[in-house]
């Protein structure tokens, strides 16, 4: 009891240290290469504990999921919503999602890296949360847009594409940072959004591609 008690005056229970492991070790080692006894020890609980709280490790995986998906909807609700002018309102989106992606770095990797495509139940699991994604993104872009250019690309197109464009940055800077770029250009976020925005917005060709001061 006494335990107990100090972890939550702490502000994180069994359940929340066991979730907040399983995210570092999912990231850093990758799911399958995770064990359920490493992560107990990691999280300070033994292994029935786990098992009591998520029934397996694929049960971690899709909380995780939960978590990080629940969060990033509810940036696209909130930042896409209004009655703004299109540019605005992708603009407004892509930064609140680079700052969400960039406080949630770890959950992100396992999000992106961590997605069996050979699982019937995480495929299903996935699809859920991003039909909820591409409604929005059709409600809110996809139709804004057609008024602009009637071939703006369908939701099921442009949902996964901003994804992709607004993670790459935390999914490839180490590697990007060994090619050539300064770790400070390769850390500014407002730039970062900015290029994303111009290349949406208005494409490689007629797109400005260097950010706004």
């Amino acid at each position: 009891m006494q335990k107990k008690v100090k972890e939550e005056s702490e502000g994180m229970t069994s359940r929340e240290r066991i979730l907040s492991e399983a995210v570092r070790l999912f990231a850093s080692k990758g799911f399958g290469g995770t064990g359920l006894r490493e992560l107990a020890a990691a999280a300070g609980v033994n292994l029935a504990m786990v098992n009591y709280f998520f029934g397996s490790k694929k049960g971690l995986l899709k909380e995780i999921l939960d978590h990080f998906f629940s969060g990033y909807l509810a940036v696209a609700r909130i930042d896409l919503a209004g009655p703004d002018p299109l540019p605005a309102k992708v603009r407004r989106f892509v930064q609140g999602a680079v700052t969400y992606f960039e406080e949630n770095r770890d959950a992100l990797l396992v999000t992106i890296t961590e997605l069996p495509h050979d699982d019937p139940e995480i495929l299903a699991h996935k699809a859920s949360w991003g039909r909820q994604m591409v409604e929005i993104i059709e409600q809110e872009i996809c139709a804004p847009a057609k008024e602009i250019n009637p071939d703006f690309p369908p939701a099921l197109v442009l949902c996964p594409l901003l994804t992709s464009m607004m993670s790459a940055r935390f999914l490839f800077l180490p590697v990007t940072n060994k090619i050539g770029a300064e770790p400070a250009q390769s850390e500014n976020v407002d730039a970062y959004v900015e290029y994303i925005c111009a290349m949406v917005l208005s494409g490689i060709a007629d797109g400005k591609m260097a950010p706004e001061n």
